[in-house]
């Protein structure tokens, strides 16, 4: 068996920098729909999530337009599944009382929704499945363990950036506190 390594680097949302033995290239897309730069040339792939599926293409090549419409019709998708979920514009320029100025001072960009405000230390629930705890309270951190929908945890405290601090028996780490609620899904 020969030796592997990759590693994948993300810059932004949605741009990688992917590293290999044999050398480094970047990834545009969300994964399951990216364009591939690197020393090979330019790729495309498009995949169908947790079926395995997946078309792999070079452009320049002879069928590539597949990967090309393939690749769009999955970015297409993916950005309709993620339109809902883009931040609030800031709030129009509302006047001070006691300045009598105009201030614009827009959302937090993890602020709590209103309905996860509730959360008060104590037993809560899981609402979404295979929800991450991390071992710090930023996406980076080393997953810990994955939790089910409905899996009953206790909040220790509410931390800014939109994490809770939980307790799993004698697991602690850090979740998104918009996974979870004080009651039952």
């Amino acid at each position: 068996m020969g030796f592997r390594f990759q590693k994948r680097i993300s810059i932004l949302p949605g741009l990688r920098i992917n590293l290999s033995k044999t050398g480094a290239s970047a990834s545009i897309g969300p994964r399951g729909a990216d364009l591939n730069i690197g020393r090979g040339g330019i790729t495309t792939n498009a995949g169908l999530p947790g079926t395995g599926l997946s078309y792999r293409s070079r452009l320049g090549t002879h069928g590539s337009w597949l990967g090309v419409a393939l690749l769009v019709g999955a970015l297409a998708f993916w950005a309709g599944r993620h339109a809902g979920n883009t931040a609030a514009p800031p709030a129009a320029m509302a006047p001070t009382a006691a300045a009598g100025t105009a201030s614009a001072k827009p959302p937090a960009p993890h602020a709590p929704r209103a309905e996860k405000a509730a959360l008060a230390p104590g037993p809560v629930y899981v609402h979404r499945g295979r929800s991450v705890l991390r071992d710090a309270p930023k996406s980076s951190g080393e997953s810990v363990k994955r939790e089910a929908k409905g899996a009953r945890i206790t909040l220790i405290e509410l931390q800014d950036g939109g994490w809770a601090k939980v307790s799993d028996g004698p697991l602690t780490g850090y979740m998104r506190a918009s996974v979870l609620g004080m009651a039952p899904p």
